[in-house]
């Protein structure tokens, strides 16, 4: 299975859109989804990237997201769950800002046994046209396993929370927390004590708004904090550095 563990799985996300009370639709079947999805995939493409943070919640939880845009318009997400069951990478494909595609490639270890399952949905912006599952022991098994319907609704997706992991809103908007110094590695932590994520940002070098956090973390404990960051491999780990901020009032 071609995509299954590559990270970068296509996946957008739209707004719920009405037009005099009601969903808006497209006139769109099984056969045209697949050949969009196609063509977005195809390496000619060209994409405006925006990675989101890797967002925590309590033990063994983590969410992250990254949009892939053309002509200021989402055309497409990656989610990554991370949970203590297993992993779950959800693609979300939109066309002219409805959701038309969804694919789910999900890990799940149960009664230590592994299983792998795939979803593929099909969507016309406002109701599910059909959608597929199959599952298997193993990654070579799963693809010899033939696609069973399934029944899906479409409250089974936020089609909203990828959009706002990558642009630091609604629930993934954070706040200063503190500095975790672990001596000689420090973090700066940022949370959103409603919604209960967090993000831990390992510290290279300090700057402008690090030195004013840090000599004044009263006075800045729950202002929200625009982040930037970079992922890089620091002691054979992969750390999510913190690339500078900015206060929002």
């Amino acid at each position: 299975m071609v995509r299954f563990f590559i990270y970068l799985i296509i996946s957008a996300i739209a707004y719920s859109c009405t037009v005099a009370g009601e969903k808006q639709s497209l006139e769109i079947d099984e056969n045209s989804i697949d050949a969009y999805v196609n063509e977005k995939l195809d390496t000619s493409e060209t994409y405006d990237i925006l990675t989101g943070m890797r967002f925590s919640k309590g033990e063994g939880y983590a969410y992250s997201a990254v949009r892939f845009s053309q002509n200021d318009t989402a055309i497409l997400y990656t989610e990554l769950i991370e949970d203590t069951t297993g992993l779950t990478y959800r693609n979300l494909f939109f066309k002219e800002n409805l959701p038309v595609f969804v694919e789910e490639n999900i890990i799940r270890t149960e009664n230590n046994a592994t299983i792998f399952i795939q979803r593929k949905i099909y969507l016309n912006g406002a109701i599910i046209l059909k959608a597929l599952e199959r599952s298997a022991s193993s990654e070579e098994e799963l693809e010899q396993v033939a696609f069973k319907e399934i029944t899906m609704t479409m409250g089974q997706f936020d089609f909203e929370r990828a959009e706002q992991a990558v642009t630091q809103s609604g629930d993934y908007e954070m706040q200063f927390g503190e500095f975790l110094i672990l001596d000689p590695v420090s973090y700066l932590i940022l949370e959103n004590e409603e919604s209960g994520y967090s993000v831990a940002l390992y510290l290279l070098q300090g700057d402008a708004l690090i030195n004013t956090l840090y000599e004044n973390q009263d006075a800045y404990q729950g202002k929200t904090i625009r982040a930037y960051h970079e992922f890089m491999f620091i002691g054979g780990m992969e750390q999510m550095v913190y690339a500078g901020g900015d206060v929002v009032e």
